[in-house]
Formats: C-alpha cells, sequence, structure tokens
C-alpha cells in the first residue's frame, strides 16, 4: 500500500513519514493513501480522530458523490473518469478527508489526475489546502471534458453508419447505440450528485476552506461541472434521437421489402386465378384444345407484364 504524505514547508514541499502528519498540522500537507487495508486507514483515522463512518465509506465501493461534515472534520466522495475503452468507462473512486490544513486522499488505483496534481504541488504552486482540494476537484472535472466529447465523437460516427444499408453496418450501429446510450447513463449518475458536493463548497460551508477569495475558485469548478451535465444530457437525447432514427430505417426497408413482396404476390394471384380455372373439372371445357390452351397462356402474360409495369411505375418493384 503505497503511502505518500507530502508537506509545505515554507517555499517548498517536502514528503515526511506518514506517522508525523498529526505534528505537522501547523502547515498545509497531503497525505495520500493508495489501495489502503482497513487496519493500515485505521490507524490514521485514530490519529487524526477520523469519524468511523466515514473512514467505513472510504473503503467501500461505488460510494454516491457526497460530503458529509463530522466534528473536526469534512468526508467527500468524488469521482475521476479516464478516457473510455469499448464498453467500459473507467472511473476512480476518491475519498477526501478535509481539515484544518490537511487533505486526506483514499482511492483504490492511482489516476492521471492526482499525479498532476501531485507536481503542482510539489512545484508550490498551491499554497493552501483549500487550492489544493480545489487542484484536486478541479483536475478532475476537466478530464470529464474529454471524455463526454469521444461520447459526441462516437455519437457522429454512428449517426454516419444508419445511411449504410449492408446488414454488418446496420447491426454493428444499433449495438453501439445502446451501448453509447448506457454508458451516458453511468457517467450521468456519477456526476449529477457532484454538483450538490460543489454547491456545498460555493456556500462555503466548510469552516476549514473559509480562505478570502476561494469561493470563486469552487464557483468556477460548479461551473464546470453544470457543462459537463448539459453535454451529457445533449448526447443523450441525441442518442435516443439517433435511435429512433435508426428504428425509423430499419422500418421503411422492412416497408420496402413488403411492397415489393406484396407486389409479385398480386401478380402472382392472377396467373392463379386463370390457372385454377382449368383445374375445375366441368365437362364443358375443352381440355383438349390447343388453340384455347395458347389463349391462356397469352392472357397470363399480358397480364401478368401488365401488373409488372403498373407496379414498377408506382415504385412497388
Amino acid at each position: 500500500m503505497p503511502i505518500t504524505l507530502l508537506v509545505r514547508d515554507g517555499d517548498s514541499v517536502v514528503e515526511r513519514p506518514a506517522a508525523d502528519l498529526s505534528e505537522l498540522r501547523d502547515r498545509p500537507c497531503w497525505l495520500d493513501l493508495v489501495a489502503p487495508r482497513e487496519q493500515d486507514l485505521a490507524l490514521v483515522a485514530e490519529e487524526l480522530g477520523l469519524h468511523p463512518l466515514a473512514v467505513e465509506d472510504a473503503l467501500q465501493k461505488q460510494e454516491r458523490p457526497k460530503i458529509e461534515s463530522y466534528e473536526g472534520h469534512y468526508f467527500i466522495v468524488f469521482y475521476a473518469l479516464d478516457e473510455p475503452t469499448p464498453d467500459v468507462v473507467k472511473h476512480h473512486q476518491v475519498a477526501i478527508f478535509v481539515l484544518q490544513n490537511a487533505i486526506v486522499t483514499v482511492h483504490a488505483a492511482e489516476f492521471s489526475a492526482r499525479l498532476a496534481v501531485e507536481k503542482r504541488f510539489r512545484d508550490g504552486r498551491l499554497p493552501t489546502a483549500g487550492l489544493l482540494l480545489h487542484a484536486l476537484l478541479d483536475t478532475m472535472v476537466d478530464q470529464y471534458f474529454q471524455v463526454v466529447d469521444g461520447f459526441g465523437d462516437r455519437v457522429e460516427l454512428l449517426e454516419t453508419l444508419i445511411l449504410d444499408d449492408s446488414s454488418t453496418a446496420y447491426q454493428t450501429s444499433l449495438r453501439e447505440l445502446f451501448v453509447l446510450k448506457r454508458d451516458l447513463v453511468q457517467i450521468r449518475r456519477i456526476v449529477a450528485p457532484e454538483r450538490e458536493v460543489l454547491s456545498t463548497l460555493v456556500r462555503g460551508d466548510i469552516s476549514e476552506l473559509r480562505e478570502p477569495g476561494r469561493r470563486a475558485y469552487y464557483q468556477d469548478v460548479y461551473d464546470h461541472i453544470v457543462r459537463v451535465m448539459d453535454e451529457i444530457d445533449t448526447f443523450r437525447d441525441l442518442t435516443s434521437n439517433v435511435i429512433d432514427a435508426h428504428l425509423a430505417a430499419a422500418s421503411n426497408r422492412l416497408n420496402e421489402v413488403m411492397k415489393q413482396l406484396t407486389s409479385m404476390a398480386t401478380v402472382l394471384l392472377v396467373l392463379s386465378v386463370i390457372t385454377s380455372f382449368f383445374g375445375m373439372n366441368f365437362d364443358l371445357i375443352p381440355f383438349g384444345s390447343i388453340g384455347l390452351f395458347w389463349s391462356a397462356m397469352t392472357v397470363m402474360a399480358v397480364s401478368g407484364g401488365l401488373l409488372f409495369v403498373y407496379f414498377r411505375r408506382k415504385g412497388y418493384l
């Protein structure tokens, strides 16, 4: 279990042993735990006075994004997204404990947003815990745009496939449309509750983060999350419209096939009426007449030809 404690010491940031965290609370510090064991996180919780319920939630998977207030600290659940692979949307649950002058992050695996923020913190560009928390949330939200834009490209590609008449393209586009819609619903389920988290930060409810001029930073992240939600809703509606257009195109193809089959059946029906007449056992019908035979053949050919020409002009054949 990798544990990293970064402490701001003057204008520089140094790495210290995790056991020293409680003694370094007079300056901004960041404790990061990757895939911690239950007993390891329990030691950190005892050292910092973290609430047992928050610690339990930090170890759980698929928690709903939220922000909760406990005595002496706040607990935030947020999600980071990576570029999706086919049929998979990669997301990382990040549990964040916010204390006075300290941020503790807990996550199951490494992700790119945290590495980018760590570099900025080590470079000394995040002088306070409030700005560190803002950088984490802002970087994760900014990566949402890359993921959502990728969905937009997928929608455009599937729109072009709808115009392809081949059966392979038809089956592929229909399957991909439903996969795309499922992914959009999954991302929306993750992103939608995060607006409440950012709304709390914008209001300045967290006393540990009441730094002059800092609320505008969280307002910017809130605006970004709203834009992401708007894009997700737009692409979800567009996907639904494409699915409807896809099904309408399939219905049109079926109608064309039915028109052709109906026209062919009508031609054959007329010929069947003529031939069935001679199948009746009446003595008055001269079955051995050659002239009557060729007359019947002529009537069938002419009637079938006329019906074919008629349906052809109507566009049925």
